[in-house]
């Protein structure tokens, strides 16, 4: 390992800046498209939970004193009472190799095997980690697998170009979408969050979670398409713009994700009528694109149904899992 690398613990408010630049250079150098602000890191912070950053966190400083890497665990318990942990590692492009990944998962094991003796919440402890680029970054991929972890799922990143024709079909009989009104916000993210019981991993919405989603500037709820069966919400495309990385990236790019369609509404081609919405109305808005994450596994045909709305693929990415004892 670099002899100039330096460990010491999360600073507090003041490394805030530091970890955006870092994010920053990572996002620029592997052209995530998607941008982090000192902001963004202090809004996420302030609404951490199961996450105590002065001890569950390792900061890597290069020999000017500029920080280079981090990690963070926390954990949440999953629908089936995992104890799952899991950890940003993020790596600057400069310093990776594979003997700093292998001591930064070896540090967020014995961290993770900690906090499982003590929080006594569940007998099953899983670590999970998350490969943005499998088809390139080989370093992570060998440091994850040399540390006993296996792949348990596959994503895909899918663009969708808004030039090409886009048909809007007409909702099912006896549904209509509305404009959300600012009371009913927390009505539309627990259907979501109903919804995605039937997904693989998923934990209950927090409190914790929901205000951070509140607070982040890309919750826009103007831009949502959501159906409703009198009063009652049924599905919806919870569509975002994120105007800071289309600024960074010289895009024109609309988010359509998360989208959720509820248990006793599927099959009846609502999620395809929403996401047509959704593109028309990104289109009218003059963006060029629109962009969605799935879960490729997804029994209920998300992946079938994005391409059939001609997305295409434009990255895959993993996520890993291993199991622990305290």
């Amino acid at each position: 390992m670099n002899n100039n690398i330096q460990f010491r613990p999360f600073a507090g408010r003041e490394d805030f800046a530091k970890m955006a630049k870092l994010i920053q250079e990572i996002s620029i150098a592997e052209n995530t498209q998607s941008w982090t602000t000192a902001e963004d890191v202090e809004r996420n912070y302030n609404h951490l939970e199961n996450s105590t950053p002065e001890i569950d966190m390792l900061m890597v400083e290069d020999g000017q004193g500029e920080l280079v890497a981090y990690v963070r665990v926390g954990w949440e318990l999953d629908d089936e009472q995992r104890q799952v942990f899991s950890f940003p590692l993020n790596l600057h492009p400069s310093v990776r190799t594979i003997e700093l990944h292998s001591y930064l998962l070896g540090w967020v094991e014995k961290r993770s095997r900690e906090i499982a003796s003590k929080s006594a919440v569940s007998n099953k402890h899983v670590l999970r980690a998350f490969l943005r680029n499998l088809d390139q970054d080989d370093m992570l991929r060998t440091a994850l697998e040399e540390h006993g972890f296996n792949t348990v799922r596959f994503m895909n990143r899918m663009t969708r170009d808004l030039n090409e024709p886009i048909e809007v079909p007409s909702l099912p009989a006896g549904l209509e979408v509305r404009a959300v009104q600012a009371d009913q916000y927390r009505t539309v993210v627990d259907a979501l969050d109903k919804a995605f019981k039937d997904h693989w991993g998923h934990s209950p919405l927090s409190e914790a979670n929901y205000q951070a989603w509140v607070a982040d500037p890309i919750f826009q709820p103007s831009l949502w398409q959501v159906a409703w069966d009198g009063g009652e919400v049924v599905a919806g495309v919870l569509n975002t713009v994120d105007e800071e990385a289309n600024k960074q990236f010289n895009l024109k790019r609309g988010l359509t994700d998360p989208i959720f369609t509820r248990r006793p509404w599927r099959k009846r081609g609502l999620a395809r009528a929403l996401l047509m919405r959704s593109l028309q109305m990104f289109k009218d808005m003059g963006m060029t694109e629109a962009m969605l994450g799935v879960d490729t596994q997804n029994p209920s045909g998300a992946f079938a149904l994005y391409e059939s709305c001609s997305f295409k693929p434009i990255l895959r990415s993993a996520i890993y899992e291993k199991n622990i004892v305290p």
